[in-house]
């Protein structure tokens, strides 16, 4: 990251380094302009870096969402061998357990025509024989997509920060808390916790904790609400290899790309069990880069933020049903986290103009780090200063 001492004045400021905001500054600097991202901690934090590290087109119905998912891919494919970061295109089998769920998956796989989002019906015994610990009893079929790409957001988001901030026309300042924003007649002053101040043409504020105490006014009547999931990694003693990403039939009842399917079909698959309902249980199974495997997540909605204490009944939830799914597994719990973010109820995104220079970026939900880049780009790209 830079090491000159921080200017005053900037083409255009960032507030929070999470996925939506570092991108935001990264195409800025792209674009030539003189950026300073700010964020609280030293690098983000939260649910930008606690999650599974999928980049999912599959799960975005086509249309805008899907084409900034398809972006995002192709951002994330050329800035990996940049960073030395390892991406993985290990795709993505959502699976049926029902042969209601099976029969639309099926008819969906036919009406896929999509060459940059492909997908591939595989029956009962072709998804247990895909990866190592499928359950036959459980598995009536699923929908494997295999351009569906995965990597360490952890690692990513650091190297990423680290990379672009010392090589690019751009500063990072960590560990500064933004207090207020005011549009000034020719610039718009940001003030932090500490003192200093900083002026710039553009401000993108693209932290809802932030937005919640920079502009309270805005976030009260806007439709945000926050959202934190929980994770769990399990010990593999015998290094087992999944082979594939794993998507529970919950999926199929949450996701846009499925929903729009069986609104398409005429067809309404059975919600899970209310007891996952309340808490948003959907299971992921997924392998990081040491091949522990990950298990989530959970979604538990409220209007203020979050503590991050863990619930032992949660995790127990997601272990049931995770248990009638796979077969020779270890579920010993090896380390859980918790993660929080904001979502735009209706829209599925909070952007919102202050002004002509101050736009407030959030709420994006669960699926920024699929679309988070290829949105930021699409921002960036109308920005004249």
């Amino acid at each position: 990251m830079s090491t000159q001492p921080y200017q005053r004045n900037y083409d255009v400021v960032v507030i929070g380094a999470g996925v939506l905001g570092a991108f935001h500054a990264y195409f800025a600097t792209q674009r030539g302009f003189k950026t300073l991202l700010i964020d609280k901690g030293v690098f983000p934090q939260q649910a930008s870096v606690r999650n599974f590290g999928l980049i999912i087109p599959s799960a975005m119905p086509p249309g805008i969402w899907r084409d900034r998912a398809l972006a995002s891919c192709e951002i994330y494919s050329e800035l990996s061998d940049l960073l030395g970061v390892h991406i993985r295109r290990v795709g993505t089998q959502y699976l049926a357990h029902t042969e209601a769920e099976a029969s639309f998956l099926k008819r969906m796989a036919q009406e896929q025509h999509d060459e940059y989002c492909p997908a591939e019906f595989r029956n009962s015994k072709e998804t247990v024989q895909s990866s190592c610990c499928l359950n036959m009893d459980f598995c009536k079929g699923s929908l494997y997509f295999p351009n569906d790409l995965q990597l360490d957001p952890g690692l990513f988001f650091r190297a990423f920060i680290n990379w672009f901030a010392s090589s690019s026309d751009c500063d990072y300042l960590p560990k500064a808390t933004v207090v207020s924003v005011e549009e000034r007649k020719n610039h718009n002053q940001i003030k932090t916790a500490d003192g200093r101040q900083f002026y710039a043409q553009q401000v993108f504020a693209c932290s809802g904790a932030d937005l919640q105490t920079l502009f309270p006014e805005v976030y009260a009547e806007s439709n945000l609400h926050y959202c934190k999931l929980q994770m769990l990694k399990l010990a593999n003693p015998n290094n087992r290899m999944l082979g594939v990403n794993i998507a529970s039939p919950i999926a199929l009842t949450r996701y846009p790309a499925f929903l729009n399917a069986q609104f398409s079909q005429g067809v309404s698959l059975e919600l899970p069990d209310e007891a996952l309902q309340e808490r948003g249980i959907q299971i992921w199974f997924t392998q990081n880069e040491h091949n522990e495997f990950i298990l989530g997540d959970s979604h538990e909605y409220s209007e203020e933020p979050p503590t991050e204490f863990l619930s032992a009944e949660i995790e127990s939830k997601m272990i049931d049903y995770a248990r009638n799914m796979f077969v020779n597994l270890d579920f010993k719990v090896t380390d859980r986290w918790s993660g929080i973010y904001t979502e735009e109820k209706s829209a599925g995104l909070f952007q919102h103009s202050l002004s002509e220079r101050i736009d407030l970026i959030t709420g994006i939900g669960g699926k920024g780090m699929t679309t988070g880049p290829g949105l930021a780009k699409e921002n960036i790209s109308r920005l004249s200063l």
